[in-house]
């Protein structure tokens, strides 16, 4: 009995101390004056579900608190639309992320067509996006509708929450800030608000766990049964 406690113990010191946590919000993006353009600033409003089997970074309350977040800022500083391989890319400068906690009783819930509604409350987290930040797209159908996914990184630098993060030796730069089932508008099936052109849902992730990995040798751990 003891070997197998020995044993078990040594595997669990030995595991890599790994664990994916993110923030997770369903979306949309829209972009000024309009998408496909250089120049273009795009806001990206989103609402956050409560994680299934991905835990958030920080505790939070689902059951009385809404959380939203807005993509604010981002300039497309290069487009390219190739109609041969049928795929659209962007690259973007600048922006900012804000994560916002709004009670459920005698707040306001998130309303796309009051983008407000998405920025009041108290500011959880405020984080710069890292340049250059990526949108790649496809249309692997030929049917004129785009969709993908956009990548890179940002940088935590304010909120209510930043001392929290702080304390639980959370790295404040370089979280992944991930655009997730970006798609145009294909009616019936993807629809957007009005005054939106892309669904978009965002993924902020701080991709393994705050607490470092020490390697041990099998004496170590005997060592500490004696």
């Amino acid at each position: 009995m003891k070997r197998l406690v020995l044993i078990a113990f040594a595997l669990m010191v030995a595991a890599p101390a790994v664990g994916q946590v993110e923030f997770t919000f369903e979306g949309f993006a829209k972009f000024n004056p309009a998408p496909d353009s250089n120049g273009a600033l795009m806001t990206a409003y989103g609402i956050a579900n409560p994680p299934v089997s991905v835990p958030t970074p920080i505790p939070m309350d689902f059951d009385n608190f809404q959380y939203t977040v807005c993509v604010s800022d981002m300039v497309v500083t290069a487009f390219a639309h190739d109609m041969g391989l049928g795929t659209k890319d962007y690259a973007f400068a600048n922006g900012g992320i804000s994560i916002f906690e709004d009670p459920i009783g005698g707040g306001t819930p998130g309303d796309f067509a009051v983008p407000a509604t998405f920025t009041d409350g108290v500011m959880l987290l405020l984080a710069n996006v890292d340049t250059p930040w990526d949108l790649h797209m496809d249309d692997p159908f030929g049917f004129g509708t785009y969709s993908g996914a956009g990548i890179g990184t940002c940088d935590m630098v304010g909120g209510a929450a930043l001392p929290l993060l702080v304390s639980m030796d959370y790295e404040l730069n370089d979280w992944v800030f991930a655009g997730t089932g970006v798609s145009e508008p294909w009616f019936p099936f993807i629809t957007v608000p009005d005054g939106y052109h892309y669904v978009f849902g965002v993924k902020i992730i701080f991709p393994y766990d705050p607490t470092a990995d020490e390697d041990v040798t099998w004496g170590e751990v005997k060592t500490l049964f004696r």
